[in-house]
């Protein structure tokens, strides 16, 4: 009766783990933020640092997909008087967002919540500098998860055209 029970067990585990490997994926993004004649240890400038996003599969992926141009997906928005720069993660109908690291990781201009954050809008994701973060040059990793598999997601041609539309 026990190994019955433990085959049973061993099924459950197994019929569940490919059902939410088929039904739930992760991808990666590096936003990566560069001045120029930026200063200081935290390398900042005069003038809003310039991004890109980079799209990645996997946390250990080396070969990036960087949007055909900087800053692109990226515009300021005033709020409560003070100028943010917002970009698109690229992470369209993600389920949830998460910010895994920043390199360098001691910055003190980009303090999480404070000076930056990520942020939902509809079914696409944000990730908002202001004051003295939004002038720094910094990298930051996210990690989006999607509830449906990766092949429903749409391709890499297809998640920058829709992003030089909107812009």
């Amino acid at each position: 009766m026990i190994k019955l029970q433990s085959a049973f067990v061993l099924i459950c585990l197994v019929v569940g783990a490919t059902c939410v490997e088929n039904t739930v994926h992760w991808q990666w993004r590096d936003l990566e933020c560069t001045t120029k004649n930026a200063t200081g240890n935290d390398k900042i400038s005069t003038e809003p640092a310039e991004c890109r996003v980079i799209l990645r599969d996997a946390e250990k992926d080396t070969n990036g997909r960087p949007a055909p141009e900087k800053s692109v997906g990226c515009f300021d928005e005033v709020v409560n008087g003070t100028t943010r720069a917002y970009c698109d993660l690229l992470c369209p109908n993600a389920d949830t967002v998460y910010l895994i690291k920043r390199d360098p990781q001691v910055h003190r201009s980009c303090f999480v919540f404070y000076t930056h954050r990520l942020e939902r809008r509809g079914d696409d994701w944000f990730l908002w500098r202001d004051k003295n973060c939004r002038l720094s040059q910094i990298k930051f990793t996210i990690r989006c998860e999607f509830l449906f598999p990766r092949k429903a997601f749409p391709s890499d041609e297809e998640v920058f055209r829709k992003l030089r539309k909107r812009i």
